[in-house]
């Protein structure tokens, strides 16, 4: 369902669906209304992040899930690639919990190789394809959210 709104910037009236929410008629006045205010990355340069720690977040050793070592790091290798795209073809490139594929298979970003055994618990099953299986990110989460 369509509804008229007024724009929060030039007064405008602008269609917009029930469900987008919006409050200006255009980028360019949901930019200007930005002018003149401080925003919360002010200073930054591109690639600058703010730290973590004064958004209220613990990093590294302070978060209590931590568990030593960088596994992200660990993971950018040859081995862990060839793992990912082994059990991804073995799986058909579809979710096996919920049955999603992605398209031809050649985009993988929508999915994920899960350990069945988790990376962290086991250096021996690590790269054993029978301990990876293909999930899409929602079942992904899903699975981590209820094992935890």
């Amino acid at each position: 369902m369509k509804l008229i709104k007024q724009c929060n910037q030039c007064g405008k009236e602008f269609e917009s669906w029930k469900c987008q929410n919006r409050k200006f008629c255009s980028n360019d006045c949901r930019n200007d209304s930005y002018k003149g205010k401080k925003t919360w990355n002010k200073g930054l340069r591109k690639g600058d992040h703010p730290s973590i720690d004064k958004m209220g977040f613990q990093e590294g050793e302070n978060n209590p899930m931590w568990k030593g070592g960088d596994s992200d790091k660990e993971r950018r290798n040859a081995s862990y690639k060839e793992w990912r795209i082994k059990v991804f073809e073995r799986d058909n490139f579809t979710c096996v919990k919920c049955g999603y594929r992605n398209g031809n298979g050649t985009k993988r970003r929508d999915l994920n190789a899960h350990h069945v055994v988790r990376w962290i618990d086991s250096i021996e099953l690590r790269y054993e394809l029978d301990n990876g299986k293909t999930m899409c990110v929602p079942c992904h989460i899903e699975e981590h959210t209820n094992k935890n």
